[in-house]
């Protein structure tokens, strides 16, 4: 990858693709923008260097803008787009996904950020990505051209009390087992099976499946570690992912599917007890409190 310049802005400021020698440089910088605490810092680092790295399936080197001070050799504003394919109701069609979008306090109110937005929808048109889609700042992208469309996300929550408790010396009619690649065919059809509810939805194929289970640094904010679902004779029933840091005060479960055939009423109560599991071992491990489950 060349560090050619992008654009020249004048006043010692270029825009250019990151180098490898930039990974640490760009990791760093994204954690003083984004991070709120030292475990989203540690998460944010794994993410950059994830996907910087050129192992994904959607995103490199060549996906990335930098803002250099060149007078400094300082790292002052950066963003990314990710390449995603999505379907509406059956049809396949290009997403750009612009991430990581964020510009040192004492260089904002310059257009640092307009001027990447530009050339990141330039990327976009150029791949054939009819949407370019971004989660953020609530109504702070409109003046990018980007507007409300879709939910982004929504979920139950609960604590401890809520946790439903086995009955006497019952057994768990359920278990959890990490999932690894032997799984990916019948991760893939339960998935597809799931996103037969909705309109819109991810695709995902065998390649992002395999990089989810291997290819991800252990505390990257983007991860979802997947357990399959067992009844007692062993058989499949389904998968879960959680991420692989608490949220804040929360253990939260992100993805959880079953095969066709399965009742989520059975399936549901030692999904919550395993998550809780999952949320006090999370919890030892960051020295945070007990923490609830969402």
């Amino acid at each position: 990858m060349t560090d050619a310049i992008i654009r020249d802005l004048g006043e010692g400021l270029i825009i250019r693709h990151p180098t490898s020698e930039d990974a640490e440089a760009l990791a760093k910088f994204n954690k003083e923008i984004h991070s709120e605490d030292e475990w989203d810092a540690k998460g944010l680092e794994d993410w950059t260097l994830d996907l910087i790295s050129g192992e994904s399936p959607t995103v490199g080197l060549g996906d990335f803008t930098l803002v250099e001070d060149t007078r400094t050799g300082e790292i002052v504003s950066s963003c990314c787009l990710i390449s995603q394919t999505w379907s509406y109701e059956g049809i396949p069609f290009k997403v750009g996904r612009p991430e990581l979008v964020g510009t040192k306090k004492a260089f904002r109110r310059r257009g640092l950020v307009r001027q990447q937005m530009d050339i990141l929808h330039q990327w976009s048109e150029a791949r054939g990505q009819l949407v370019q889609a971004i989660t953020g700042i609530p109504y702070y992208y409109r003046q990018f051209g980007y507007e409300m469309v879709l939910n982004l996300g929504g979920g139950r929550s609960g604590y401890k009390t809520h946790v439903p408790k086995l009955n006497g010396d019952q057994e768990e009619p359920f278990t959890f087992r990490e999932a690894d690649k032997a799984d990916i065919p019948f991760l893939m059809d339960t998935y597809n099976h799931g996103c037969q509810r909705s309109l819109v939805y991810a695709v995902w194929n065998k390649h992002l499946w395999r990089y989810e289970l291997t290819g991800k640094r252990q505390y990257n904010l983007d991860k979802r570690d997947l357990y399959i679902i067992e009844d007692v004779a062993g058989q499949p029933v389904g998968f879960i992912g959680i991420p692989p840091l608490k949220w804040g005060s929360n253990s939260v479960l992100m993805v959880y599917e079953l095969a066709t055939g399965f009742s989520w009423s059975a399936i549901t109560p030692s999904v919550i007890r395993f998550l809780w599991q999952i949320g006090e071992k999370l919890s030892e491990a960051q020295n945070h409190p007990k923490s609830g489950l969402g």
